[in-house]
């Protein structure tokens, strides 16, 4: 016994108890993601300077092809995702995948920044969007991999900080470096934080959880040496299902109610934000006179809370669930939303004192920001835990490395379908009808916009999402 304990330590590798820790694996990972975001927004400020003064496209087509960069990443994203999952779980050991991704995000980004022409822009950016998102997907895989499912709405704020950071510090990181240090010195920046994510990925060990819970689960069924042979191999062969793959997997996951509730409240949440994005700061320049300050302060008001609440909620759906903290951050929205529409516009006469205007606005945008937090990680957590009921039911369904990285590119899948469709949602009812229209179901029009999305997706949410005890949480982390 004593001989077998001293060959496994030395069979293990260097640092093996730090390298696998679940400290070093958040960071590991956690810094990942961030650099992912951050590289994501990292060229909004530079695409100026690289679109007129290196390509040397008229300043008048500076815009118009600035949304066509950003409508890319959206859709390549969309295109990539399935793909992307169903590699990363055929793939056992995702060490080597993700070394592989930071690598070619390190080319990508220095083929962007070092393209001359049009065409080899787009070619670079469709290399960096699928690397951002297959990072994105394998590293959520990852950790809920190593660190339990139990753990996914953590899991969940954590990812939702970083990417609100990442996406905060982009554009104000290029901005500083290309201030100080000009166009290369901003380049070289982004590259410094993906040789340290290379780094770090390096000495990381994955732990083998998924081997660890099934040799759990033997040990605690009875045991069947009593029954005879032939019995015993006849139930074990029934036992094994065969391996879901292609749209067999995606239907069926699809059927289960609480996974389909969890990606239609996410796809819900990424309307709102696109629908925000792509309307706050006309509206309140028309309706207030404001300019970029505002609008970036508003922005915060957004983001903000979300930074700092995520980990407090997080924490509570690891411990009730998502049902109850989704289904209310819906139902409150719908007021704010509503109200959100009222400033500026020329049918309430009762709202026509400026001050009272802008106190009611801003106060709307800080109760949203707020609210928006109790909606994340809805679709990747229900998705997880989806998973782990069906193998848990039948195991070997997914196969051996199971199905997280599909499940979360589904989810990923309809984020970015929201995000994209926000927009268009704004752009149709807002040039048809004001942004009043937008925000809440006028009675003769039957508009079908984002108060009533809000009040349906609560209801979906507070009938088809999943909750739990305080008690089941414990039972999962003994």
């Amino acid at each position: 016994m004593f001989r077998n304990r001293v060959e496994e330590q030395h069979d293990a590798p260097w640092g093996h108890r730090w390298r696998s820790s679940d400290t070093f694996i958040i960071s590991t990972m956690s810094l990942a993601l961030f650099t992912d975001e951050l590289l994501f927004a990292f060229m909004i400020p530079l695409l100026p300077t690289l679109l007129e003064h290196r390509i040397g496209l008229d300043p008048s087509l500076t815009q118009r092809y600035t949304s066509i960069f950003l409508m890319e990443g959206a859709f390549v994203s969309i295109v990539s995702s399935p793909v992307i999952g169903a590699i990363a779980d055929a793939i056992s050991n995702k060490k080597t995948l993700l070394l592989t991704l930071l690598i070619l995000a390190l080319i990508s980004t220095a083929c962007l920044s070092l393209t001359t022409q049009l065409v080899w822009l787009f070619v670079g950016r469709l290399f960096q969007c699928i690397t951002s998102n297959a990072l994105w997907i394998i590293g959520m895989a990852t950790m809920a991999e190593n660190l339990g499912t139990e753990h996914m709405g953590k899991i969940a704020g954590l990812t939702s900080t970083l990417t609100a950071a990442g996406t905060t510090a982009g554009p104000v990181l290029a901005g500083l470096l290309f201030e100080a240090g000009g166009y290369w010195c901003a380049w070289a920046g982004a590259a410094a934080f993906l040789l340290v994510d290379i780094i770090m990925r390096l000495f990381m060990i994955e732990k083998t959880v998924k081997l660890r819970r099934a040799v759990e689960v033997q040990e605690r069924e009875p045991l069947l040496q009593n029954g005879s042979p032939t019995v015993a191999g006849e139930q074990s062969n029934r036992s094994i299902p065969s391996e879901l793959k292609g749209w067999r997997f995606h239907i069926c996951l699809l059927r289960e109610p609480r996974f389909s509730a969890g990606i239609f409240c996410a796809y819900v949440f990424a309307v709102l934000i696109g629908c925000f994005e792509s309307t706050l700061a006309v509206h309140v320049r028309s309706a207030f006179g404001w300019r970029a300050l505002h609008v970036g302060l508003l922005f915060t008001l957004i983001q903000g809370p979300g930074m700092m609440l995520a980990a407090p909620v997080g924490w509570m759906k690891d411990r009730i669930g998502s049902r109850t903290p989704t289904a209310v951050g819906f139902f409150a929205l719908v007021p704010f939303v509503v109200v959100l529409g009222i400033p500026g516009d020329n049918l309430f006469s009762w709202a026509k004192d400026e001050a009272l205007e802008k106190i009611v606005y801003v106060g709307c945008m800080a109760a949203i920001g707020c609210l928006l937090s109790l909606l994340n990680g809805a679709g990747s957590i229900e998705a997880t835990e989806v998973i782990d009921k069906l193998e848990a039911r039948e195991p070997g369904k997914f196969g051996p490395n199971g199905g997280y990285s599909r499940a979360i590119a589904v989810t990923s899948m309809t984020w970015m379908t929201g995000l994209m469709t926000g927009p268009l949602l704004a752009e149709i009812v807002v040039g048809t009808f004001g942004y009043f229209e937008l925000q809440c179901c006028l009675g003769s029009r039957l508009l079908i916009v984002l108060g009533v999305i809000c009040l349906i997706a609560g209801g979906v949410a507070l009938f088809f999402l999943g909750s739990r005890s305080p008690k089941s949480v414990e039972q999962l982390s003994v």
